[in-house]
């Protein structure tokens, strides 16, 4: 326990570092802190599932990822705990959608909602089931939406974790995630100007072209380029010029790859901006990037 308070107080430490280096993005960054450190603390924490992920190589080779192939929420994930935590991060950071967190944790005390009931199936739940389960609790669904979301990404997190010794050794080459099939958040250049793809659910990566868009697959350096903001040229984002996705990248060197990724890409928002105002879109949507 004592190791997970120092790596979790690290995280903390990282955040106040970034808010000290760029003061515009502590509302943002403080607003998420209370999530990203829930979300570390229970990382590190969750036990290894009992689930053995089967990885068929042939539909895995052909593009398919294991989110369709076989499942990956589990009945036997700490549901009950987790939600309880979401609920409390959200409260705590995000004031305006406090009522409603206390409502679904009252839920959730009560034996009133199962977390594992959203989950059940794997694929996300439609606009009809979030306003079904919004209107029983009852919530709004904007912030059924959120709650939901942090959810997936822990436990995604997690077997991503869990499948990546068996998934290694396989080429994969699509610009959405081998584990959740969901597009990335980030891209890391590191040594020899590989760049790594950061999915934006379940924070696997994945090595992909440099030049290559990974929301249309189009290569070609006259409709492809990377922008930067005051000449800091290791923070950019790449932009297709032919589908008008944008990918928020970043040059990072080896001594800080164990650093909080969600907080790198929270701490860019204003490249997300900037893009979002040229008519760019984000190639995947996250709670810090719509505007």
């Amino acid at each position: 326990m004592g190791k997970n308070n120092n790596e979790i107080s690290a995280v903390n430490r990282d955040i106040d570092q970034i808010i000290e280096q760029k003061p515009y993005i502590a509302a943002m960054l403080d607003a998420f802190r209370p999530i990203i450190l829930e979300k570390n603390r229970l990382l590190r924490e969750m036990a290894d599932s009992r689930t053995t992920l089967a990885v068929d190589e042939v539909k895995y080779r052909g593009g398919i990822p294991l989110i369709r192939q076989c499942r990956l929420f589990f009945p036997e994930d700490p549901w009950q705990e987790m939600a309880l935590a979401v609920t409390g991060a959200i409260r705590t950071g995000f004031p305006h959608l406090a009522g409603d967190m206390e409502r679904l944790a009252e839920q959730l005390k009560g034996g009133l909602v199962d977390p594992y009931d959203y989950f059940r199936s794997s694929a996300d739940p439609d606009e009809n089931q979030i306003k079904a389960w919004a209107e029983k609790i009852p919530i709004d669904p904007g912030a059924l939406r959120f709650f939901i979301s942090i959810m997936a990404r822990i436990i995604l997190t997690k077997r991503a974790r869990e499948a990546a010794a068996a998934i290694a050794p396989l080429p994969w080459d699509k610009g959405y995630c081998p584990v959740c099939g969901s597009f990335p958040m980030l891209a890391v250049t590191r040594e020899k100007g590989q760049k790594w793809l950061q999915c934006s659910q379940c924070s696997h990566e994945w090595l992909f072209p440099r030049l290559r868009c990974p929301s249309c697959d189009h290569e070609n350096p006259q409709e492809t380029n990377y922008q930067y903001v005051d000449n800091e040229k290791n923070e950019q984002a790449f932009t297709c010029g032919k589908c008008r996705k944008y990918l928020i990248t970043i040059n990072r060197p080896a001594n800080l790859e164990k650093s909080d990724l969600d907080i790198t890409a929270i701490s860019l928002a204003h490249l997300d901006l900037l893009l979002q105002n040229q008519g760019f879109t984000p190639m995947a949507v996250c709670a810090w990037n719509t505007f």
